[in-house]
């Protein structure tokens, strides 16, 4: 397991995986406060805002991801009114 710059764990490789739900009702994030990496499952990129691993927990900031994994270490999904989203987290 290697670190970031900014000091959080990560992997190249996907040993945990679910899905990303309820986006249209609440923010998304791990309940044990874990952070991960998304895959894109459907067929066009989305645009999400997101809480970065090393960002302050009221800063969120709006990024592009493509189909299949991303390499953004993410801490939070914000909500959204985005529909028939198809994705996933890991780590």
């Amino acid at each position: 397991m290697n670190t970031t710059r900014s000091g959080e764990m990560v992997s190249a490789q996907i040993g945990r995986m679910g899905v990303i739900e309820n986006l249209q009702s609440n923010d998304f994030s791990l309940t044990d406060g874990q952070c991960f990496n998304i895959k894109n499952d459907g067929l066009q990129p989305v645009i999400l805002q997101i809480q970065l691993a090393g960002m302050q927990d009221d800063d969120f900031v709006e990024t592009t991801f493509e189909v299949g994994w991303n390499p953004e270490i993410v801490k939070v999904v914000k909500q959204t009114s985005l529909s028939d989203l198809n994705l996933k987290w890991g780590y």
